[in-house]
């Protein structure tokens, strides 16, 4: 079977080349990525999915969630109904919102949800592939970029996140990262009002794509931008005040169009019951990973347990890990552009391992955030990006002339060098063994996909299955629900009850339910008490013919509660705004006009472009 994919491959390299006539040889290497590129997402093509993955019913009801709230008129959902049995839950409040508006745009055009959530992989990793070598190619040239964005897109963990966990924002989050840094290079190398808007902008968009990853990136990001910055700047204060100024600016902006997200989950945390997601299996202690885990060539589907107890791989991969040890010695002995950071990147790559060791254990405990990202295996993120970077710099070219940008050198001023490049076909060759080396990993546990998998249904039964400590509280939320009078509808598929009475006589009627708006018509002969099936969280708003009214949570569960006269009436319940929310929606709208106003500010006449490797003629 491999020799039969190795032609294939083969077959595939040799078309493109014979193609290039046909387009400019500086698009070829996209080509290639293109193509090597199918033998990760291959797998996704078939009718079935993988829903045994860990977290691949959420990535799909997630979407259904956020479908039904955009269906009822929120742009910006926050709240998802059918979690803890139909009382609801907060979750786009807590969870970063990007990748499924992206997924939700497919399902609009006419993709089902699981075929969009499907396609958003495919499309995370062509992209990953692209911005690795936009990144790998500004500092090392073309062929240093193909072979990074190759090691990237079949890293192991890279697999692990879409056919083990199914981490839908997270994987999308990991095809950001190269993004991020190639824009941030590019300002600190020749700074600039549109630079600083497009590094603002990645960085944004990473915050509100996933914040763990966000989280965990940013520090490393910040020792980037430093290194980068006195590499350049040495001994000249001038620059190296005017290189920082941007690039705090860029980051400035891009948490300011993030605020719309960032704010509210900092200021309204505290509403929900945090601890869920931070003990027993979630404690990020059970989680590190062990020295011989990282070489171990074992792929499973299982889960992550505490000590060695561990179910899936947390390998870095043997093919990365050889170019990395080629390229460190190619380090040692040759000197090439951008060397330092080459170095500075594999001496990163130490350092994350060290941070997902039990060794790092007292570093973990006085991190603030640690909690929030629950599992230092996930930093394996992290050294999929490092060890493609310094992959890639194994065949970093040096036959290019240093030139100025207003003035001031590109990314280093280490001194151009000539050296003859490699055969063309060499580096087809370690394409083609990174991609040999992972593709036995490119095996999902494929599963049918039943009709109420795409359905609120979906949550109910995650719910029903993993009552123990999985059904999401709010913080008035007295005692975990095992259940609702919601559960039954569901299970028939009937049409859900927003509301009942609880006290007093009376009948009601649902007018409406929706992602996160009910309307309910009651007839009260006498004053009544009316219960809301659903949590009481900040922002909700419950109106009686239009005039606001006053509502408390009603233990054990923390429902919202009214009390009604005798009569005829419309309640409506819905999600409004916090003052958090508010400020944030501001702050993010003010951030996006900027962006673009400096997106078109006229460049100045002695701009030049930034240096670049020649593209090799293959």
């Amino acid at each position: 079977m491999i020799f039969s994919v190795k032609l294939k491959i083969i077959r595939i390299l040799a078309s493109l080349r014979q193609a290039q006539d046909l387009a400019s040889p500086h698009l070829l290497p996209l080509w290639l990525i293109l193509a090597l590129s199918i033998f990760a997402w291959g797998p996704l093509l078939t009718p079935a999915y993988f829903f045994n993955a860990h977290d691949a019913k959420h990535s799909v009801f997630f979407l259904v969630e956020f479908d039904q709230t955009f269906r009822d008129g929120f742009w910006w959902p926050r709240w998802s109904p059918d979690f803890a049995f139909g009382y609801g839950y907060p979750l786009f409040n807590m969870y970063a919102p990007l990748a499924f508006y992206a997924a939700e745009i497919l399902h609009l055009l006419g993709l089902d949800f699981t075929s969009a959530i499907k396609t958003m992989y495919v499309l995370a990793i062509i992209a990953a592939g692209l911005g690795m070598y936009g990144f790998t190619q500004r500092l090392f040239g073309p062929r240093a970029g193909l072979l990074a964005a190759t090691v990237y897109m079949v890293a192991p963990f890279r697999l692990v996140e879409i056919f083990v966990r199914s981490a839908y924002a997270e994987f999308m989050a990991l095809a950001l990262i190269p993004f991020v840094f190639w824009a941030f290079t590019e300002l600190c190398a020749a700074p600039s009002l549109r630079r600083v808007a497009l590094a603002g902008f990645t960085y944004g968009l990473l915050a509100l794509t996933h914040h763990t990853t966000f989280f965990t990136f940013s520090p490393f990001l910040i020792i980037y931008l430093l290194v980068l910055i006195l590499i350049q700047a040495k001994h000249n204060l001038q620059s190296l005040i005017s290189k920082s100024i941007y690039t705090f600016s860029a980051g400035l902006l891009g948490l300011a169009l993030a605020a719309i997200y960032l704010i509210p989950v900092i200021a309204e945390t505290r509403y929900i019951k945090i601890e869920q997601w931070t003990s027993g299996s979630y404690n990020y202690l059970q989680h590190f990973v062990y020295f011989a885990q990282l070489f171990s060539p074992e792929w499973g589907y299982g889960y992550a347990g505490a000590g060695l107890a561990d179910d899936f791989s947390f390998q870095l991969g043997i093919a990365g890990i050889a170019l990395v040890a080629f390229a460190l010695i190619n380090m040692l002995t040759r000197s090439f552009p951008h060397r330092g950071i080459a170095l500075f990147f594999f001496i990163a790559t130490l350092a994350v391992i060290f941070l997902m060791s039990p060794l790092a254990e007292p570093t973990w405990q006085v991190v603030p955030i640690a909690t929030l990202v629950q599992f230092p295996w996930r930093l394996l993120g992290m050294t999929a990006f490092t060890i493609a970077v310094v992959a890639g710099s194994l065949l970093a070219e040096g036959n290019y002339q240093q030139s100025t940008v207003n003035g001031q050198g590109s990314i280093s001023d280490l001194p151009s060098i000539s050296t003859p490049q490699s055969p063309i076909s060499n580096l087809y060759l370690l394409c083609l063994i990174v991609v040999l080396a992972s593709f036995p990993y490119t095996q999902p546990q494929y599963t049918e996909i039943p009709a109420w998998a795409e359905t609120p249904l979906a949550v109910v039964n995650w719910d029903r299955a993993s009552i123990v400590d999985r059904v999401g509280m709010v913080a008035v939320t007295q005692e975990q629900p095992q259940t609702s009078p919601l559960e039954q509808q569901y299970l028939n598929g009937e049409p859900l009850t927003a509301a009942a009475i609880i006290a007093g006589q009376g009948t009601v009627e649902t007018l409406h339910r929706g992602g996160a708006s009910s309307q309910v018509k009651v007839v009260a002969a006498e004053p009544v008490t009316l219960q809301f099936y659903t949590y009481d969280y900040p922002g909700w708003q419950v109106t009686l013919a239009g005039q606001p009214l006053s509502h408390r949570p009603e233990p054990p569960f923390g429902l919202i509660t009214v009390d009604l006269p005798a009569g005829e009436h419309i309640a409506q319940l819905r999600m409004g705004s916090t003052p958090p929310r508010t400020i944030g929606a501001i702050i993010s709208s003010l951030a996006l006009l900027s962006l673009m106003g400096l997106s078109f500010w006229p460049r100045p006449h002695h701009y030049s472009p930034s240096p670049r490797p020649p593209t090799p003629d293959p």
